[in-house]
């Protein structure tokens, strides 16, 4: 039997005094063999694992709902893209709108109004600007009136012109067509043109063309587009010289 050195002992004793195994070992205790293992330690108690509590206080607190107002913001529809283009023209939009409910300018639909305008634009300059006369017949103090005492003839005359009357003079006075120069044909201008520049000649005249007139209730509905120039028929001079409907174009 072998004995173990003392110094191998003393080492062997340190060592498990530092492992807190015990006291030492006998003197005489019979060493471990050599292909013995070392005792092992008892494993160290395992740590307690944190209590719910202590992991509640860890945790963050939970996020706060939003105010109801902001819920409603995050819920509610965006305005499309495309809508910021129409929001932007919705003011010019409702200003154009405005003003086609507006009336129209004052005595921009009148037949006296019209009526002039024709007038100075293509009788003026031979009749006058107030119808006194230049290069052809007056128009005034009376003197249409004398010609024409019906204004359905008067009409005639002024869509047919020197041109274009059948008879070889014209008027109540039986004046000679062409004897105080020519009257254009004035075939251009439309049915309600024509009532309305009579209109106004016969105003320059002197007679009461008032809407009010029973008289005008026919060249009223002419020059308001109402009826034709064939519509208000022919007046006694026109059928006397053989004009007829046809003559007037119903333009």
């Amino acid at each position: 039997m072998t004995e173990i050195p003392e110094h191998l002992l003393k080492r062997s004793r340190e060592r498990r005094a530092a492992l807190g195994l015990g006291g030492d070992a006998p003197a005489d205790a019979p060493a471990s063999a050599p292909g013995d293992s070392a005792p092992v330690p008892a494993a160290a108690a395992a740590t307690p694992a944190p209590t719910a509590a202590v992991e509640e206080a860890k945790a963050p607190p939970p996020p706060k709902p939003d105010p109801p107002y902001i819920q409603a913001a995050k819920r509610r529809k965006k305005i499309p893209f495309w809508a910021i283009p129409v929001l932007a023209a919705l003011p010019l939009w409702g200003y154009v709108y405005v003003r086609t409910l507006e009336p129209p300018p004052a005595g921009a639909n009148d037949p006296h109004v019209l009526g002039a305008t024709v007038f100075t634009a293509n009788c003026a300059s031979c009749h006058g600007a107030t119808g006194g006369g230049v290069s052809a017949p007056a128009l005034a103090d009376g003197a249409v009136l004398k010609t024409w005492p019906d204004w359905r003839d008067h009409a005639a005359w002024v869509r047919l012109g020197s041109a274009k009357w059948p008879a070889p003079t014209y008027g109540a006075q039986k004046k000679k067509v062409g004897g105080a120069g020519q009257m254009p044909s004035w075939t251009a201008l439309t049915d309600q043109q024509i009532a309305q520049v009579v209109l106004h000649e016969r105003e320059l005249s002197g007679e009461d063309v008032s809407e009010t007139n029973p008289d005008n209730e026919d060249i009223y509905a002419v020059a308001r587009g109402e009826e034709t120039l064939a519509d208000a028929g022919l007046g006694p001079i026109s059928k006397e010289a053989g004009v007829t409907e046809a003559d007037l174009g119903g333009g």
